[in-house]
């Protein structure tokens, strides 16, 4: 395919078995590691997720959902879209649909975190694919060739696969059990006669590279930062390709979104603010290690977002990120979340060397123009009336004194009328020669 038509790979399966496997055949932690998974299995049969479990497998949910947009970003600006998988919605389980609700609905976590994965499938279901290639494979078979899975769960998904109907997208069926070329010479033909509908479009290699660049909005929270990011992709994106980035955490609106949970949402909201703002702060101790693989899960998905950012500026994109990672000061305003407070714990010290590595690759990699939304706690208060005033006083602090890493830098007063600042916003980018065509 890839000679007549620019064609991207994206693997849109959940992969927590090959994780497990893999995590299974390490030396000295990986039988505890097992361990651990068949009696995190056991549980959630009979009473539910664990609330760790419960998190470890919604950041799966998370990632495929990225995953699953990207790949539409992808076949938007003309991409042809080879899928290893595809989400659904019709039919829960292994087979690439929800999983949460099979599971018993106990406690407030996993409801809350059902609701959430039902939406993101439902808006991926609402994206069928325009062939669907079922590679259909007996149970002996699948089991020679994958000696590794349980022949259980292979027997499981195999019933399941005819039942998949992806919003009754044209559906070709293959059995795999004939020899390997056979099956791809059949599923090359089918995949080119879908193509040629939409015409053919000129080889990858023959395009041009053109320049991209990275735009950062900064600014403490009610500086103005999505919403001016938002309207300048729209903007610039009438004279060049542009994209949206969200390099934040979002734990904040997170927790303020449990906060309205009724009856006991304030409670949690409380509690986990308080081991958020004790992970923050010099001198104290974090608090256990859930809170932080949390923090480390949340630092691996920016560091997820911003490589995409990155690898679209390098195909020529244009990128308005909404805040930019830095390494100048911990836990605050978009830093490292795990090298403020300390723990003698081995295991989370790890997971602060490793987050400080990831942080540092971020932060090398400087952004073209930083723009920088200046702000009092005040103001920033009247416009996020739900923002801990202290907490904003914090935030605009640290922002003046970051450099990152000495990028191009200009300050803005967002305390200015909305469209004088959007105008400024643009002008300084004109003066960058960043809002020009290719």
């Amino acid at each position: 395919m890839q000679p007549l038509y620019p064609t991207r790979q994206c693997h849109l399966g959940k992969q927590a078995g090959n994780l497990g496997r893999a995590l299974f055949k390490l030396p000295v932690l990986g039988n505890h590691i097992a361990a651990r998974s068949a009696r995190e299995t056991k549980r959630k049969k009979e009473k539910g997720f664990s609330p760790l479990g419960a998190l470890v497998n919604f950041l799966f949910v998370i990632r495929r959902t990225v995953r699953f947009w990207r790949m539409r970003a992808y076949n938007a600006v003309g991409y042809a879209i080879l899928a290893d998988r595809y989400p659904q919605i019709a039919c829960p389980g292994p087979m690439d649909g929800p999983y949460f609700s099979r599971a018993p609905q106990t406690g407030w976590l996993t409801p809350f975190l059902t609701t959430l994965e039902t939406r993101a499938f439902a808006m991926m279901d609402a994206f069928p694919p325009d062939l669907v290639i079922r590679l259909n494979v007996d149970p002996e078979t699948a089991f020679a060739r994958k000696p590794d899975h349980d022949p259980v769960k292979l027997a499981a998904k195999i019933r399941d696969v005819p039942r998949l109907r992806f919003r009754n997208a044209p559906i070709i069926d293959l059995d795999t059990r004939a020899p390997l070329k056979e099956v791809v010479a059949a599923a090359s033909q089918a995949a080119l006669g879908v193509m040629k509908v939409y015409g053919k479009v000129p080889q990858e290699k023959s395009l041009p590279t053109p320049r991209g660049a990275v735009i950062a909005l900064v600014g403490c929270d009610g500086s103005g930062k999505s919403s001016l990011s938002r309207e300048l992709v729209a903007e610039i994106g009438q004279s060049r390709p542009t994209r949206y980035g969200y390099l934040g955490l979002g734990s904040g609106d997170l927790g303020r979104r449990i906060g309205r949970l009724p009856f006991i949402g304030p409670v949690l909201e409380h509690k986990l603010g308080k081991r958020a703002k004790t992970t923050r702060t010099r001198g104290e101790k974090i608090p256990d290690l859930p809170t932080a693989l949390v923090v480390f899960a949340f630092s691996l998905l920016r560091y997820r977002r911003f490589r995409q950012i990155q690898r679209a500026a390098a195909r020529g994109e244009m990128v308005i990120t909404d805040r930019y990672p830095q390494m100048e000061i911990p836990a605050q305003c978009d830093g490292p979340g795990l090298s403020a407070a300390t723990s003698d714990n081995p295991l989370i010290q790890r997971l602060a060397a490793v987050e400080r590595r990831l942080y540092q690759r971020m932060a090398a990699r400087r952004p073209d123009l930083v723009v920088h939304l200046d702000i009092d706690p005040e103001t920033a208060q009247r416009r996020k009336p739900d923002h801990d005033l202290e907490a904003l006083r914090i935030k605009t602090s640290v922002m003046s004194r970051l450099r990152y890493n000495e990028a191009p830098r200009v300050v803005i007063d967002s305390r200015a009328p909305y469209k004088e600042v959007k105008r400024q916003v643009s002008e300084a980018l004109r003066q960058h020669a960043l809002t020009g065509p290719l």
